[in-house]
C-alpha cells in the first residue's frame, strides 16, 4: 500500500495539482474561520476575565450592585470596613472619558484613594516617575495619572496638560505623574488614567456614589463565612462575590452570541465539503482507466478503496493542518471585527490583546475536518472500488452516482422539515437556544435531500422548456441533466443553502434597521438629539450631567429638552437588563405610534408613568419573564427594592436581554442618577432646525464635546453600528463565489469528460465551438437557476423562522421581520451569473480537445 500511495497517488497528486490544491483548500478555509472563531471566543472571555481580575488587584470579595456597572452609596464602605475580618475596604468610582482633540481614544478612568501609598502596591500601580515629583498632587482634583504608553502615545509627559471631555464638560488636567503598564494599569491595553477618588467623582458626574468596594480579607479568614456574614450587614440589593464571578457572569452573557458565530462559521466546512464531493467524483472519472490496470494486475476492490481513502486522509489532514496555522493570523484579523458587533449588541467594550489558543480544542476541529473530507471523499472512493474493472477500461466511466428511489427522500424531507419545526416551537417554549440550533440544521438538512427528487420532478419541463427555447442546444444541456441527477442536485443544494444565509443576513439586518427606524422616529422622535461623542462600548453614548438639560433650554430657538438614561448592567434574576428612563412628556399618548403598545394602551398608562407610579417593560422582557400587563416587577435599586405596576408592552433595544422603561425621576431619586445619555431638543415651529443646531454648538461647544444629530443624522448613526455588529457575516457572498464557481465548474468539467464522444460527435455533424459552449451555459445556468429558487423559497421560511424566534433567542433583540427583497434579487443575480461563469470556464476547457481524439478515445 506504501508503495501504490507512492508511485499511484503522489504522481497523481502531483500531476493534478490544481484539483490536489482545491481539496485542501476547502477543508482549510473551513477549518480555518471554524478555529478562527473559535480562538477569538476563547481569546475575548479570556481578555475579560483577566481584566476583571487584574482590577481588581488583591480583592478577595467584591460588592457591586448588578453586574458592577450601576453606582451605590460610598457610606457603604464603613459597613465593610467595621468587619473585624476586613483588612482593608477600597472604595473605586469608575467611567469613560475621551481626549478631546481625539474622541476616538477612550480613557477608563479609575477614582480611588491614592493618598494611601499601600493601595498603589496593593494594586500593582508604580509610578514610572519619582515619588516626590507627585508628592501633593494626590489629592489634587486637577491632577490625573496616565500609563506611561499611553502617554507615549499621545506625546504628552509629566506637567503637561491634557483636556478630556468627561460628563461635566470639558476638563483642563495636569499630569501628575505616570504608571508603568503592569497590574492595574495594564488592563484595556493601558488605555487607563488614576486619579483620587474623590476628584474622580466630580469629574464623572457621581458624586457619593462609588461602583465596587474592593475587599481585602485578613490572612488565613474564612472567605465564603465572611462572604455570608456581609450580605446580611449590607442591603439585600448589593452582590458580595469573588471577582472571578464577575467573569463568569459575562460567559452566559456572550455564549448564545459566540453559539451563532460558530454556527455561521461551519457553514464554510460545509462549503469545503461540498467542493470536495464535486471534485473526486471528478478525479474518480478521470482515473477510471488507471484504476482499472491496478485492478486487473491483481489489486481487488478493498484495496483500491483503502488507496483512495489514504490519499482523501493526507489531503483532508494536510487541509486541517493548513488551516489551523491560518486560524492563528485570520483570528487577528476578524478580532476586532467581532469584538465591535459584541460591542454593540452587548453595549460593553470588551478587551482584546493578545490569542488564547488551546490545543485540544484546535487539534479537535482539526481531526473534524480531516473526518469531514474522508466522509465527503468515500462516494467517489466507493464508485471507483465496485466499478468492473474491463467496463472502465472500454468506456472510460466508473459506477453511476446511483439514483436513489423519490418516494423515500421526499418521506425523509417532509420527516425533517416536521422535525426542525417541532424543535422551533420547543425552542420558543423553553426559550432554549439548543433546540433552535438543532432545528436550524434539521431544516438544513432538509435542502439537501429535496434538491435531488426536486431536480429528478423538474427534469421533463425542464427538458421542454430548454428544447423549445434553444433547441438542440438545450437538448443536449436537459439530457446532461437528467444523466446526473444526483450530482447536479447536491449542487443545487448547495447554492441553494448559501443562498438561503446571505437572504437571512440580509432580512436580520434590514428587519433591525427598520425597527429601529420606527423606535427612534416614532416613540423617540424628536428635532435634534445631543449625546456625548463617546460610548460605552456599543452604540449607547456616554452619559452627559443631567445639569446639560437647563443649558441646552436656554438656547434661543429651543422649545423643549427631554432626556434618555439608560442602565446597562441591572440584574434580574440571572440576566442582565437594562433600565431606561425618560423625562415625563415623553410618555405622552401622542408620542406612541399606532400599534406600538404590545399590551395596554397608552391613554391608560401615561397617567401612572408621568407620576413615577407604574412602568413599562420590553417585549424581550415580557417574554423571557413572563412579565404582562397587570403583573409587577420587581427592582434592586440602590436604596433598596422596590416594586412597580406593569402598565405597557412595548419594542425596546437597549438590552439585549429586555429592559423595564420608567419615568426618568424614579432613577434619579431611587438610582441616584441625574444623568442622561441623551437629550431631544424639540425646535419651536418659526426657528430653522440648523440654526438652534448652530447656536447648540456656539454656545456649548467650548465646554461638551457633543454630539448633534437630526432625525435622519440619527437613524444613519444606528444602521452604521447595526452593519458593524454583521460587519462579520460579510463573508458569505464569497461563500457564493466559492461554491458556485468551483463547485460547478467541476460538475461540468466531470459531465463533459463523460460526454466526450457524445460532444465530438456533435461537433463532427456541424456543431460549431460557439454551440458546444451555449449548451454547456445552458446547463450551468439551469443548476444556479434552480438553486437560487429553491434558496428563495427556503430563504423566505428560514427569514421568517429566524427574525420571529430563533434571533431573539440567540441575541434577545425581538424585531419585526422585513424580508430584504432587494438583496434576493441581487444574490439570485449573482449566484446565477457565477454558474454562467463556471459554465463558460467548462466549456473552454472542453473546446481543447480535438474532435478525433474524442472519437479515438471511445
Amino acid at each position: 500500500m506504501i508503495r501504490l500511495l507512492r508511485v499511484i497517488s503522489a504522481q497523481y497528486l502531483r500531476s493534478a495539482s490544481g484539483r490536489t490544491l482545491l481539496v485542501t483548500g476547502g477543508v482549510a478555509v473551513g477549518v480555518a474561520l471554524i478555529a478562527a472563531i473559535n480562538i477569538i471566543n476563547e481569546s475575548v472571555l479570556a481578555d475579560f476575565r483577566r481584566t476583571i481580575e487584574t482590577l481588581a488587584g488583591p480583592a478577595d470579595l467584591q460588592v457591586t450592585l448588578g453586574t458592577g456597572e450601576i453606582g451605590f452609596p460610598e457610606h457603604l464602605e464603613q459597613v465593610v470596613h467595621d468587619h473585624p475580618d476586613v483588612a482593608v475596604a477600597v472604595p473605586l468610582s469608575r467611567g469613560t472619558v475621551a481626549v478631546t482633540k481625539n474622541p476616538s481614544q477612550i480613557l477608563h478612568l479609575f477614582g480611588a484613594d491614592l493618598v494611601a501609598e499601600e493601595n498603589l502596591k496593593r494594586y500593582q500601580i508604580t509610578l514610572a516617575t519619582e515619588r516626590d515629583e507627585a508628592e501633593g498632587a494626590l489629592i489634587d482634583p486637577l491632577s490625573i495619572f496616565l500609563t506611561s504608553r499611553l502617554a507615549t502615545r499621545l506625546s504628552i509627559g509629566v506637567g503637561d496638560s491634557i483636556r478630556l471631555s468627561t460628563p461635566t464638560g470639558n476638563r483642563d488636567l495636569t499630569i501628575r505623574g505616570l504608571l508603568q503598564t503592569e497590574g492595574f494599569a495594564s488592563a484595556f491595553g493601558g488605555d487607563i488614567a488614576v486619579m483620587d477618588i474623590a476628584a474622580a467623582q466630580d469629574l464623572l458626574d457621581k458624586r457619593g456614589r462609588v461602583d465596587r468596594i474592593d475587599i481585602v480579607l485578613d490572612k488565613g479568614t474564612d472567605v465564603p463565612q465572611v462572604r455570608s456574614q456581609l450580605e446580611l450587614s449590607l442591603p439585600d440589593v448589593l452582590t458580595v462575590q469573588p471577582p472571578q464571578n464577575r467573569g463568569l457572569q459575562y460567559d452566559r452573557v456572550l455564549s448564545s452570541f459566540q453559539a451563532m458565530l460558530t454556527g455561521l462559521s461551519s457553514l464554510c466546512l460545509i462549503t469545503g465539503l461540498f467542493i470536495i464531493y464535486n471534485t473526486t467524483s471528478t478525479a474518480a472519472i478521470q482515473r477510471a482507466t488507471p484504476m482499472a490496470h491496478l485492478r486487473l494486475v491483481g489489486a481487488d476492490s478493498r484495496q483500491i478503496l483503502t488507496l483512495l481513502s489514504s490519499e482523501a486522509l493526507f489531503l483532508g489532514a494536510l487541509g486541517s493542518i493548513v488551516g489551523v496555522a491560518i486560524s492563528i493570523p485570520l483570528a487577528w484579523l476578524l478580532a476586532g471585527t467581532i469584538t465591535s458587533s459584541m460591542g454593540v449588541i452587548f453595549q460593553l467594550r470588551f478587551p482584546f490583546e493578545e490569542l488564547h489558543l488551546d490545543p485540544w480544542k484546535l487539534l479537535a476541529i482539526a481531526v473534524a475536518g480531516t473526518c469531514a473530507s474522508l466522509f465527503a471523499s468515500s462516494f467517489a472512493a466507493y464508485r471507483i472500488a465496485k466499478s468492473d474493472p474491463l467496463d472502465m477500461i472500454r468506456d472510460g466511466k466508473v459506477a453511476a452516482d446511483g439514483h436513489p428511489r423519490s418516494l423515500p427522500l421526499v418521506a425523509l424531507w417532509l420527516m425533517l422539515m416536521t422535525s426542525s419545526a417541532l424543535c422551533f416551537v420547543l425552542e420558543d417554549l423553553y426559550k432554549s437556544i439548543a433546540w433552535g440550533n438543532f432545528g436550524s440544521t434539521l431544516w438544513n438538512a432538509s435542502v439537501v435531500v429535496v434538491a435531488v427528487p426536486l431536480m429528478r420532478f423538474l427534469a421533463r419541463p425542464l427538458s421542454r422548456a430548454l428544447t423549445k427555447t434553444f433547441g438542440a442546444e438545450g437538448q443536449v444541456a436537459a439530457g446532461s441533466l437528467s444523466r446526473a441527477e444526483t450530482r447536479s442536485g447536491v449542487t443545487v443544494a448547495a447554492i441553494a443553502l448559501i443562498l438561503t444565509v446571505a437572504v437571512l443576513l440580509s432580512s436580520l439586518v434590514l428587519s433591525c434597521r427598520e425597527s429601529l427606524s420606527s423606535y427612534f422616529s416614532g416613540f423617540l422622535a424628536s428635532d435634534l438629539t445631543v449625546s456625548a461623542v463617546t460610548t460605552e462600548g456599543g452604540w449607547l453614548e456616554t452619559p452627559l450631567s443631567g445639569d446639560l438639560a437647563g443649558q441646552l433650554q436656554a438656547i434661543p430657538g429651543v422649545k423643549q429638552v427631554d432626556m434618555a438614561r439608560a442602565l446597562p448592567g441591572h440584574r434580574y434574576g440571572n440576566d442582565r437588563i437594562a433600565l431606561l428612563g425618560l423625562s415625563s412628556p415623553l410618555f405622552d399618548p401622542a408620542r406612541a405610534p399606532a400599534g406600538w403598545y404590545r399590551e395596554g394602551d397608552a391613554v391608560s398608562a401615561a397617567g401612572p408613568l408621568q407620576s413615577g407610579r407604574a412602568v413599562l417593560v420590553s417585549s424581550s422582557f415580557a417574554d423571557r419573564f413572563d412579565i404582562h400587563v397587570d403583573d409587577s416587577v420587581n427592582l434592586d435599586s440602590p436604596t433598596g427594592r422596590l416594586t412597580f405596576p406593569v402598565v405597557g408592552v412595548v419594542p425596546d433595544y437597549v438590552s439585549d436581554r429586555g429592559s423595564v422603561i420608567m419615568n426618568k425621576d424614579i432613577l434619579t431619586e431611587h438610582w441616584q442618577d441625574a444623568r442622561a445619555n441623551r437629550f431631544m431638543v424639540s425646535v419651536q415651529d418659526s426657528i430653522l432646525i440648523s440654526s438652534v443646531r448652530s447656536n447648540i454648538r456656539q454656545q456649548l461647544g467650548r465646554r461638551y464635546q457633543l454630539k448633534i444629530l437630526s432625525t435622519g443624522e440619527l437613524l444613519q448613526y444606528h444602521t452604521e453600528k447595526i452593519d458593524s455588529a454583521f460587519a462579520v457575516m460579510n463573508s458569505v457572498q464569497l461563500l457564493i463565489i466559492i461554491v458556485t464557481v468551483a463547485g460547478v465548474f467541476d460538475l461540468l468539467l466531470s459531465r463533459i469528460i463523460e460526454r466526450r464522444r457524445e460532444l465530438a460527435i456533435w461537433r463532427l455533424v456541424g456543431a460549431g465551438k460557439s454551440s458546444v459552449r451555449r449548451a454547456v451555459m445552458l446547463e450551468s445556468a439551469t443548476i444556479g437557476l434552480v438553486g437560487a429558487m429553491l434558496g428563495v423559497a427556503v430563504g423566505i421560511v428560514t427569514s421568517w423562522v429566524w427574525v420571529a424566534i430563533h434571533f431573539r433567542e440567540l441575541l434577545g433583540y425581538y424585531v419585526e421581520f422585513h424580508f430584504a427583497t432587494a438583496s434576493m434579487l441581487w444574490y439570485v443575480g449573482l449566484a446565477v451569473s457565477m454558474t454562467m461563469l463556471a459554465g463558460y470556464g467548462a466549456a473552454t476547457r472542453a473546446m481543447q480537445d480535438s474532435v478525433l481524439d474524442g472519437i479515438r478515445d471511445e
